[in-house]
């Protein structure tokens, strides 16, 4: 007659590792899904923040001029880059531009004063030459212009003595050009007699200019 062995019976601690086991290994491989997404959002963000211009460098871009009234501007009170007082002590004022205006800037007309041209004898010990000059007189306002208008034939005799006092060599020179237009504009500024001032050339500016 055969002998029918019982089969045992599991651990009962073997089948209950066996099930929380199952259960953890899904949870933990959320846990670790969850903590990489995050390592990556908080990698992002510090990235992201790194890039931004910060606040107190940010750079205004534009064309224009500082609007009027604002220190340490041309005509105005104050210091050029004077720190501003604020209530937490004292911080640098910022620069804002504006746009520039849509109607351009009208500039003055330059005012000139032909002059007839001269001729002169230029001569030293050792050489004599022939100089012809064309020249013409910038000057600031009208007054001047009218002024050296009426007052021609001495212009023409101050700008004659000038010339003729010059060397037949130093005038072929940058440098004796130069001294020759400051000589030239010290004579025309002196007052015409009776009057007490003096008009305002700016400038001498040939308009011929020939040495022979």
């Amino acid at each position: 007659m055969a002998t029918i062995k019982p089969i045992p019976a599991p651990a009962r601690g073997a089948t209950t590792s066996g099930g929380i086991g199952r259960i953890l290994r899904p949870v933990l491989a959320i846990l670790v899904l969850l903590l990489v997404a995050a390592a990556s959002a908080g990698a992002t963000w510090f990235i992201t923040q790194r890039m931004q211009p910060q606040a107190g460098n940010a750079v205004q871009l534009g064309v224009g001029q500082v609007p009027a009234g604002q220190p340490g501007q041309p005509g105005q009170p104050g210091q050029p880059g004077q720190a501003g007082q604020g209530a937490q002590g004292p911080q640098a004022t910022p620069t804002t531009f504006v746009a520039p205006s849509a109607t351009p800037i009208a500039v003055p007309a330059p005012i000139f004063v032909p002059i007839e041209a001269f001729t002169v004898t230029l001569q030293n010990a050792e050489t004599e030459r022939i100089m012809h000059v064309g020249l013409t007189l910038r000057v600031s306002d009208e007054q001047t212009r009218t002024r050296l208008e009426k007052y021609m034939p001495e212009v023409r005799s101050r700008i004659l003595m000038v010339l003729s006092a010059q060397s037949p060599t130093g005038v072929q020179t940058q440098q004796g050009k130069n001294d020759m237009v400051a000589a030239i504009k010290q004579a025309v500024n002196r007052p015409f007699s009776p009057l007490p001032d003096g008009q305002y050339v700016t400038d001498v500016l040939f308009t011929a200019f020939v040495v022979q």
